[in-house]
């Protein structure tokens, strides 16, 4: 029996989104917290530290990257998962991960169950409403050839 034969290629899907989805956060999450921390003064790191503002910058960055890849490799990986049990698209899918992603990623990082309810909520809804008003990437025009101009 070979191996190649058992694999799933619905699974290696999901697989190669959720890594799309957790490098393109990495990347926006360590530009954007790099705006951040050069336009905040925010707590300086200790006196002895050889380029201490470089370092609260990297540290600042990191925290951001983090989080934006883990959102959206949560947000992705939930997403497409749904999308293959349910053999459905719909926003259903988007609203379950968006909850999910937002209320794991952000509430922890909180540490707040409010807040993470709130986040939860807000990126779900922001994501039914993407798609219920039909407002999709240009990697999914592109696929079904209806691009809007």
């Amino acid at each position: 029996m070979e191996l190649s034969n058992l694999r799933n290629p619905g699974l290696d899907e999901v697989v190669m989104k959720t890594g799309k989805a957790a490098g393109i956060g990495l990347a926006s999450g360590t530009v954007w917290g790099g705006v951040v921390a050069m336009h905040f003064n925010g707590p300086h790191v200790g006196s002895n530290v050889k380029y201490p503002e470089l370092v609260r910058i990297g540290k600042v960055s990191g925290n951001y990257a983090a989080s934006f890849a883990l959102l959206g490799a949560t947000y992705v990986g939930i997403e497409q998962s749904l999308e293959n049990c349910r053999k459905k698209k719909d926003y259903i899918n988007g609203a379950v991960a968006g909850f999910t992603a937002g209320a794991t990623v952000l509430g922890f990082r909180a540490r707040s169950l409010p807040t993470a309810v709130l986040s939860g909520c807000a990126i779900a809804l922001t994501s039914v409403l993407l798609d219920v008003t039909g407002m999709k990437t240009t990697d999914e025009e592109a696929k079904t050839g209806k691009a809007h101009h």
